[in-house]
């Protein structure tokens, strides 16, 4: 044996007769066969696009509830107000006094109001603003059919008779995402139309006292 050939004695001094490339081609292998924490890495490259998932489906179920809940309120509203043969200043405040319970578990406060318009005409008059309330919150914002005395402005399709009232009942809710701007903050309104059961409604009686 030549004890001076160099390939010998590179050879030698591993214990195990291997190169240092040898060693390193294997343990590449070994490593590409290792399959431990692959689970651990795909839930970490995964759990951002999880979490924006997650909190698009409860922010996109809050806003559907809040609608549900304000079409609802707004219903209802506009039930209380046209079951009587006349309704009072007083009988209009424990209508908006009720709208915030109405409304849970939403709060209503600077963040909501209700406008109530009642909405006539005769046979030598046209439609105008016979009255119009509003309370329930202390948001701001008008109606969108006009001021009481004005001409309303009516949606397409809206028919008017002689004589008749129509109470047009208004709902706005300053919308907040709950967590991130998915949905954007918004005013959110909702509308409701009824026609009194009994009588005309075309005024508001004085409030008891006044």
């Amino acid at each position: 044996m030549n004890l001076f050939n160099p390939l010998v004695q590179s050879k030698a001094t591993n214990p195990n007769g291997k190169t240092r490339a040898g060693v390193t081609a294997r343990f590449l292998r070994r490593l590409k066969r290792d399959e431990r924490g692959a689970i651990l890495t795909e839930l970490a490259l995964a759990m951002p696009l999880f979490i924006s998932f997650l909190t698009g489906i409860v922010e996109v179920g809050n806003y559907l509830l809040v609608n549900l809940k304000l079409q609802h309120s707004v219903v209802s509203i506009a039930d209380l107000v046209t079951r009587d043969e006349e309704i009072s200043e007083d009988v209009m405040l424990d209508i908006f006094s009720a709208a915030p319970q109405i409304m849970a578990p939403y709060e209503m406060g600077a963040d909501a109001l209700v406008i109530v318009t009642a909405i006539s005409q005769t046979e030598d008059d046209p439609a105008s603003i016979y009255w119009q309330r509003l309370g329930g919150g202390s948001l701001n914002k008008a109606s969108e059919f006009g001021l009481e005395g004005e001409a309303p402005v009516l949606p397409a399709g809206l028919t008017m008779r002689d004589d008749e009232t129509i109470l047009a009942t208004e709902i706005f809710f300053s919308y907040e995402p709950i967590i991130f701007q998915f949905i954007p903050a918004q005013v959110l309104r909702k509308v409701s139309f009824f026609r009194p059961r009994i009588g005309a409604l075309q005024a508001v009686e004085p409030a008891e006292g006044a």
